[in-house]
């Protein structure tokens, strides 16, 4: 397999190519995706799917820049809306 370094220059590059790969994934065909099917990812799994320190994320979501969940200690991150947040924002 080869490695190589892509220099993303905005974010519409970015999600340009966060298409084209789950475009190039299998569809799953045998159920459809319901939406009590939704990911959630822990304040880590964020970090590490954005490629982003946890500090950063702990401040995107006091200042209010990606929408959470929180259940005493535990906080949760639905996929879909931090994708969203991602589109929305000026970076």
């Amino acid at each position: 397999m080869e490695n190589f370094m892509l220099l993303i220059k905005n974010k519409e590059d970015f999600f340009g190519l966060m298409n084209e790969w789950e475009a190039s994934k299998p569809t799953i065909k045998k159920r459809e995706i319901k939406d009590s099917d939704e990911v959630y990812f822990s304040q880590r799994e964020v970090a590490k799917f954005l490629r982003m320190s946890l500090p950063t994320v702990i401040a995107w979501k006091r200042s209010g820049k990606i929408p959470y969940y929180q259940h005493g200690r535990k906080v949760l991150f639905k996929k879909s809306e931090v994708l969203e947040a991602m589109k929305n924002s000026v970076v």
